[in-house]
Formats: C-alpha cells, sequence, structure tokens
C-alpha cells in the first residue's frame, strides 16, 4: 500500500532542500505554524489538498511533481493504528512483526468462526 502522505511529505522535504529553503519559510507561504509543517512533514498530519496547491505554487512546480510516487519507492506493511514514524530499522521491524501477529490472531478467529460452523454441519447430518 503506497502511504501517499508520506509520499508527499518526502517529496516536499526533497524540494525544500533542492531549493535551499527552510520549513519556516514554507509555514509562512501556509499561513500556519513551523509546528503545523514539522508535523506534515514527519506523517503526524496529513497534507490538505489546498496546502499541496499552495506549496506547489512556493516552489514553483507542479501538484503532480509533489505527488509523483519515485521509482525506487518501497512499498511498507501499513500498521493503522501506528501514528507516528520509526526511525530505526529495529522498530520499523518490530511493526512489521505487530503487524503479522494481528494477521495471525484476525487468521485463528476466522478458522475458530468457521470451524465452529463446519462441526455444526456434520452434526446435522
Amino acid at each position: 500500500m503506497v502511504d501517499m502522505n508520506g509520499v508527499i511529505a518526502n517529496n516536499i522535504c526533497m524540494w525544500l532542500e533542492k531549493q535551499n529553503k527552510k520549513q519556516v519559510q514554507l509555514a509562512e507561504y501556509l499561513n500556519v505554524s513551523r509546528q503545523t509543517v514539522n508535523k506534515m512533514l514527519n506523517g503526524s498530519r496529513t497534507i490538505s489538498a489546498g496546502e499541496l496547491r499552495k506549496s506547489a505554487d512556493f516552489f514553483n512546480t507542479s501538484m503532480e511533481e509533489l505527488t509523483t510516487i519515485p521509482q525506487n519507492y518501497e512499498e511498507n506493511d501499513v500498521f493503522r493504528v501506528f501514528m507516528g514514524k520509526t526511525g530505526t530499522e529495529e522498530a520499523k521491524q518490530a511493526v512489521r512483526d505487530i503487524d503479522k501477529l494481528i494477521e495471525l490472531i484476525l487468521f485463528q478467529d476466522k478458522v475458530r468462526e468457521n470451524g465452529i460452523a463446519m462441526r455444526k454441519e456434520w452434526t446435522d447430518f
């Protein structure tokens, strides 16, 4: 699953670096606080369509450019409840492991439900 908010945030960070601009300058242009821009770029706040359009104007580029998925993009297993950013490979692996455990628990739950239903079918004969 593609994390578009992460893709956009990474693209904005790339444009900031490319044009030697600061987050505070983007914040002023968007008329939001520096903390809001920081949250947008670290993934803890979604970037709105209006902010995306204004960001494209700020960089003198297109919205399409800011939403382009890079060729070297690696899809990550999204852990839908986790609202943060992992900084180390160990933390990323822990999130992936938790996601696998959740899948196993859900699978076992379905097996139990279906197993009970199947036993009832067999006893009906």
